[in-house]
């Protein structure tokens, strides 16, 4: 008997972030994500505990086809009236109300009335539009936010995490453990940080962490076919005004250079905390005419500048609460420009890296750093660099279409076990 063709159509893969906040200027591996997931024909919805902060946003936003629900905090008497006007059937039963209320206590969930309430309107919702899957970026309160959504509606979810969510001192061990067993798979964005996880995390199943290194889009990233100034040589720096984007030893590093006649034009794109201090260290050590400051910028402004430039430098240390970089998105982004690198040890970025695209150092050395800065020159100048090389590397390990088609499987096979 010849086999029969349905003509049921295929069911579209419904899938929802829930995230602490959307979008945001400094996440734009999320937005990647999102975006892809959709030119893959996932239908996706985003539900935001918190409205953007600030209303900078990259030119990729407008691509999206989603709709953004918001749930921020309210009085308590408000969210009430929101969960007394559900439609019948969508409220769920009482002894998933005790469930949750459980999870929360035993782990001391801050702010556990408003957990709840927003948990059970934003899984009402979800039920409502027919989402099948919830993932949540970082191991926080979105990742707490689809723990208690799963609870109390048994909507399948997964997380990804990074870096502040693991590597902090006062992550905490047990509830991490127990995110991980109520999720139907932990994605984590580097092998050190896997292996980080298993062995710092008592009781977690390994199977259910699974390293997925974040991709970026190779379109956009493509190299630049103008050859930038290598006399002086032109260097650029991305990331949040951080402790642990080591932008102070990279300064200092920068100075030892300049001090032994190293001619050098600097870029620093981002903003953040440690700005005042960095624009008066950057004035102490007379680099004023080599270094400049943008602010943060779209992800568009970031490119153009990463085309004109010779190479990345990111001097990436440990900060003071235990909390490092896993895989920044930049050196990815660079790897597509193929731009070599000169960044550290830490974590994940011997993973970007490699033997062949750049230079790594140990954290918190800026004598090494200068040195690499001067070799990697040398190379470029001498043309010993091979061209596409980092290019390569990125097709091979850090593709977004790649990557997320990968993502996009662990969803099916949630749903298909689901079921």
């Amino acid at each position: 008997m010849p086999n029969q063709i349905s003509s049921e159509p295929e069911q579209v893969l419904h899938v929802a972030y829930l995230l602490k906040m959307f979008p945001r200027l400094s996440e734009t591996f999320i937005l990647n994500e999102v975006l892809e997931l959709e030119r893959q024909g996932v239908h996706v919805d985003v539900f935001s505990l918190m409205a953007p902060g600030d209303g900078r946003f990259h030119g990729s936003i407008s691509q999206l086809k989603l709709t953004i629900q918001y749930t921020p905090r309210e009085k308590p008497e408000s969210l009430w009236r929101k969960i007394w006007q559900l439609e019948p059937g969508l409220a769920p039963p009482m002894d998933r109300w005790e469930a949750a209320v459980e999870f929360i206590q035993r782990h001391q969930i801050p702010k556990d009335l408003d957990m709840l309430l927003r948990a059970l309107i934003i899984g009402a919702k979800a039920k409502s539009a027919g989402v099948q899957h919830f993932h949540a970026h970082f191991a926080t309160i979105s990742t707490r936010m689809a723990a208690l959504v799963n609870i109390l509606y048994g909507t399948p979810f997964s997380f990804t995490c990074h870096a502040k969510d693991i590597f902090r001192e006062t992550v905490d061990r047990v509830l991490f453990r127990d995110l991980v067993d109520l999720s139907s798979f932990a994605i984590t964005v580097s092998e050190f940080n896997r292996n980080y996880i298993i062995e710092n995390t008592p009781g977690v199943d390994p199977e259910k962490v699974i390293r997925l290194y974040n991709g970026i889009d190779l379109d956009f990233f493509s190299p630049s076919e103008t050859v930038p100034s290598s006399d002086p040589i032109k260097i650029i720096s991305v990331g949040r005004l951080v402790p642990k984007k080591g932008f102070d030893h990279l300064l200092n590093a920068l100075a030892i250079l300049k001090n032994k006649g190293f001619r050098f034009k600097t870029t620093i794109v981002g903003d953040g905390d440690e700005e005042e201090r960095l624009h008066e260290m950057s004035r102490q050590l007379q680099l004023d005419a080599d270094v400049e400051f943008t602010g943060a910028l779209p992800i568009e402004e970031v490119n153009r500048l990463c085309s004109m430039s010779s190479l990345m430098a990111l001097g990436c240390v440990p900060d003071s609460d235990g909390n490092m970089d896993a895989l920044p998105t930049v050196l990815l982004e660079a790897l597509g420009l193929d731009l070599p690198i000169v960044t550290t040890t830490l974590t994940g970025c011997p993973e970007i890296v490699g033997d062949d695209a750049g230079l790594l150092v140990e954290p918190a050395n800026p004598e090494a750093l200068a040195d690499a800065i001067e070799t990697v020159t040398e190379k470029i100048r001498s043309g010993d660099l091979v061209k596409g090389t980092a290019r390569k590397r990125a097709q091979r390990l850090f593709d977004l279409t790649t990557n997320v088609a990968t993502l996009r499987g662990y969803f099916e096979q949630s749903l298909a076990s689901d079921r």
